[in-house]
């Protein structure tokens, strides 16, 4: 077995799909139910039928960097450490044996960001992709809200394609998120080495 942990199900779907367009095939994914319950999740992991009579040949852990990449990278490393008793040296690298374990931590060029980032990213070359740039300016110019979530700004997007408001995992689903695009490729050479 080759398990994939991510945050939630948005993650799990985006995580799926991209390895259904990219030909990897034979790894099970699993969400632990939010980024606050990562920590406990793999650290309860190793407990697991499948991870007592090693069945698990490898664990893949992706995060969202969020704020920080440095913070969400220490995150993976500390539930790796407190789980298995392993420690996870780079990003990205696999550490152990029986199972091997990486962590992968999603970001933008400046360490800050998301999935819902890699994916509007894959469509910023799409006709529209400008107007949802603008709207997000005009609301921030006339409103006390400065920034806005890539959650919300991906909704948007979606809002723009399809006649009903769609979350990132059903666009993911759907076949509304280019997987080809180069934005993909960092995460989806992470996935081949598992």
């Amino acid at each position: 077995m080759k398990l994939v942990v991510c945050e939630g199900r948005d993650d799990e779907a985006v995580l799926s799909g991209l390895c259904e367009a990219s030909g990897i095939t034979g790894l099970t994914f699993e969400n632990c139910g939010g980024r606050n319950k990562l920590e406990r999740f793999v650290r309860q992991l190793h407990i697991r039928l499948e991870f007592a009579h090693q069945d698990v040949e490898s664990l893949a852990i992706v995060i969202d960097a969020e704020t920080s990449l440095e913070a969400s990278w220490q995150k993976i490393r500390n539930a790796v450490q407190l789980g298995f008793k392993v420690k996870l040296a780079e990003h990205g690298a696999f550490a152990g044996e029986e199972p091997r374990i990486a962590g992968f931590v999603v970001s933008g060029p400046h360490g800050r960001g998301m999935i819902e980032d890699l994916c509007l990213d894959s469509v910023s070359d799409r006709p529209g992709y400008a107007c949802l740039q603008q709207y997000f300016q005009c609301l921030a110019e006339k409103t006390d809200k400065k920034e806005y979530h890539s959650k919300a700004k991906f909704r948007a997007w979606m809002a723009s394609q399809a006649e009903y408001e769609a979350y990132i995992g059903e666009a993911a689903k759907h076949g509304f998120i280019p997987w080809e695009k180069p934005a993909f490729t960092p995460l989806r050479d992470f996935l081949r080495q598992l």
